[in-house]
């Protein structure tokens, strides 16, 4: 059924005073938090921080040494003053990213078939590297995974029977994914040391490298996550291609709650708030970051470690973050990155390859007009619609009867498919 409109209009009118009390409060929350993190740097050194947190296991985040050179936490995008429509934009961004190599992996899925009496799914994953050379070379594919009956099912403590479980096509996604933006990146690698490459890649992850998601799993369920990033994020340091996590319009808290720990007097009775509330109105329209800071935001971040080429890698206190605005969303996007970054050179021109990195997400998201334009492309590649589901289903028949597998349809989805022929 449609929704009630007129439900919902009634309820609206019906708490508009509290919906606005609530505007009101936070608007002025907003504004104390801003003051504080303009003082930050002012009165307090990285040391200084670090020392009053200690005794917190996850104080929500930890400045870099970075912090001690800054004035603000702020950092502006001054070529973006100037500029008063987005084909300025688009033309500083094509500039800095000319011959410059990003890439991408995302990934779609199709649940397991209930229709049948033996349940299949199907995982893909779309990877692309853009060059951005004049003559528009882009490298891009797909590749697939069929899952089988053992693979879409698990079987109860009991034992007597197994059942599908749609939730397990998403882990063996999340997998398909990270194994091949690790193969791509391995490529990648291979190409730029091998001279095939003139300029440092650098890689896409769409989505956050901080699993705080996996917190509610089942300790087996998020060992599957946990072990697929931390292999990604190792790959990144062990090949030395940088690795950005990009998360559109960010409602973390890790800013807010570390000033709330050491300005307890001023906001111990206050509700924490996104650090993209504050933040927004102390950035110019166009470009501006933060600095880096370490995030301790749980102990998710403290589970990330792996053996890969056979080096043990542990990443607890080496991911970074940082938030940049770039519109036209209403919002900020937040970018996760491995704590090699900050610590390694850049690219002529630049301090360092955090500098280089961010240089090339603020122009690759420019050219996307508030989104990177390579995450975009492999989202529209990987996805799977309705349309596709059917053909999946067709092969699947055609399949069966080729190799006299028994397949049968249940009596519901066969009756719906008639109708709908």
């Amino acid at each position: 059924m449609p929704i009630d409109k007129h439900g919902v209009a009634t309820e609206l009118e019906a708490n508009v005073e509290t919906i606005k009390a609530y505007l009101e409060d936070d608007s002025r929350i907003v504004e104390r938090y801003q003051d504080a993190f303009q003082r930050l740097p002012q009165e307090w050194t990285s040391e200084e921080i670090r020392e009053a947190l200690q005794n917190v296991s996850y104080p929500g985040a930890s400045p870099t040494d970075v912090f001690d050179d800054a004035t603000s936490i702020i950092v502006p995008h001054s070529e973006s003053n100037e500029w008063e429509n987005h084909e300025e934009v688009n033309e500083w961004a094509r500039d800095i990213i000319r011959d410059i190599p990003v890439m991408a992996v995302d990934g779609s899925q199709l649940p397991p078939t209930t229709q049948f009496n033996v349940p299949v799914a199907y995982v893909q994953s779309a990877w692309a590297v853009n060059h951005h050379h004049a003559e528009g070379r882009f490298d891009r594919d797909v590749e697939g995974q069929l899952l089988t009956p053992g693979e879409v099912t698990q079987e109860p403590e009991n034992g007597d029977y197994r059942f599908v479980d749609s939730q397990l096509v998403g882990h063996h996604r999340f997998e398909h994914e990270g194994r091949l933006l690790i193969d791509r990146l391995s490529d990648l690698a291979a190409a730029y040391n091998a001279d095939e490459i003139t300029h440092t890649p650098v890689v896409f992850y769409d989505g956050p490298l901080i699993a705080s998601f996996t917190n509610p799993l089942k300790p087996e369920t998020r060992e599957r996550y946990i072990s697929t990033l931390s292999r990604v994020i190792a790959a990144s340091q062990h090949h030395e291609i940088p690795l950005v996590g990009y998360v559109a319009d960010s409602s973390a808290t890790e800013l807010v709650k570390m000033t709330r720990l050491l300005l307890p007097e001023e906001f111990e009775t206050d509700r924490v708030i996104p650090d993209a509330h504050v933040l927004t109105e102390l950035m110019s329209p166009w470009g501006d970051t933060t600095v880096p800071f370490i995030s301790k935001r749980d102990g998710s971040i403290d589970a990330l470690q792996t053996t890969y080429e056979d080096e043990t890698y542990k990443f607890r206190d080496d991911i970074l973050f940082s938030y940049l605005n770039v519109p036209p969303g209403a919002g900020l996007d937040r970018i996760e990155f491995p704590g090699w970054l900050c610590r390694s050179d850049g690219p002529d021109g630049y301090e360092s390859m955090y500098e280089y990195t961010v240089e090339i997400v603020r122009a690759e998201a420019g050219i996307g007009r508030g989104y990177p334009e390579i995450l975009q492309q492999v989202d529209s590649d990987a996805v799977l619609d309705q349309k596709d589901r059917q053909e999946f289903h067709r092969v699947v028949q055609r399949w069966a009867d080729s190799n006299d597998v028994p397949l049968e349809w249940n009596a519901k989805a066969l009756s719906k498919e008639l109708r709908r022929r």
